[in-house]
């Protein structure tokens, strides 16, 4: 994959402000350097997951706008991390993305993002931080870290949602695809993660189901 396809695709951005009648034009907020998502050690091993599929929040309070998306940016090209661009004067600028994940040498996918009643920023997503040596299943495990400035930073290690499940298990759709019926939702200051992992054997019938996680502990 050359840079001009990994700069292809855009993160845009549009506003209405008389109910949805009009719109602006598509104003670009950041490339969308997805290079997609693999098994780390078989790259013909593809997962289907959400790299050019944006998510949006914002903070009811202030209006201060959110974006996350999959892109490479951060390891020069070679795998999907989570990024995140900002907006606090109604989407007319944007900041420079930033990383939000714990980097682990491995890719990261599928986030989803909401903010809390006090504005802290919450944001979860998929990664492979749990593969082992010598152990042939696609160990994958689900993550929430946090903001309270802002979406300046993201501090310390992210808490664990749920996982490691192994990816392995799930239905082969143009790739392993656990599913896009992840979301986050917020009761005032707490997180209520929503997600799809793959279920333990034995059998196949039901791979994979829906699942709520209780809020982790700080």
């Amino acid at each position: 994959m050359t840079e001009s396809d990994i700069t292809a695709n855009k993160v845009a951005f549009v506003k209405s402000t008389d109910d949805g009648a009009t719109w602006t034009k598509p104003q670009i907020i950041a490339d969308l350097r997805t290079v997609g998502v693999t098994d780390p050690r078989d790259p013909n091993v593809l997962l289907r997951t959400g790299d050019i599929i944006p998510e949006p929040a914002i903070d009811p309070a202030t209006g201060h706008l959110y974006v996350v998306w999959q892109d490479s940016r951060f390891s020069g090209g070679h795998f999907d991390e989570i990024v995140m661009s900002t907006s606090t004067d109604g989407g007319n600028t944007w900041s420079a993305p930033i990383r939000v994940n714990t980097p682990k040498g491995r890719a990261a996918f599928n986030p989803s993002i909401r903010v809390n009643s006090v504005g802290t920023v919450g944001v979860t997503y998929y990664d492979f931080r749990d593969l082992q040596t010598g152990n042939s299943s696609l160990l994958t495990g689900i993550w929430i870290t946090k903001s309270s400035n802002g979406g300046q930073s993201f501090g310390g290690d992210k808490q664990r949602v749920a996982g490691p499940f192994d990816m392995k298990t799930d239905p082969n759709a143009e790739g392993l695809f656990v599913g896009d019926y992840q979301g986050l939702d917020v009761r005032g200051t707490t997180f209520l993660p929503f997600f799809v992992q793959t279920n333990p054997g034995p059998g196949l019938s039901n791979r994979t189901d829906v699942f709520f996680a209780p809020p982790p502990s700080p």
